[in-house]
């Protein structure tokens, strides 16, 4: 396993989003957004060691995941 330093922007992602998308929703999305691969237990780790507690159960499902601009402006390559 291989240490990995979260930026700001990408815990603040897991903040925003972790009660209206699944733990591997936000991994597939994070690793489109920085390009790097992010996997479900290493985001599961990062909403853990935030202090945020996922409700139990299963969840209805919506796909309307914020992404920030910082992101969208920096990814536009052309």
């Amino acid at each position: 396993m291989s240490y990995r330093k979260w930026g700001q922007i990408e815990l603040d992602f897991i903040r925003d989003n972790f009660n209206v998308i699944s733990d591997d929703e936000i991994a597939v999305r994070l690793s489109q957004i920085t390009n790097s691969s992010i996997t479900t237990p290493m985001v599961r780790r990062q909403r853990r060691k935030l202090g945020i507690q996922k409700p139990r159960g299963r969840q209805p499902k919506n796909k309307n995941a914020s992404i920030p601009a910082s992101f969208a402006s920096s990814n536009d390559n052309g």
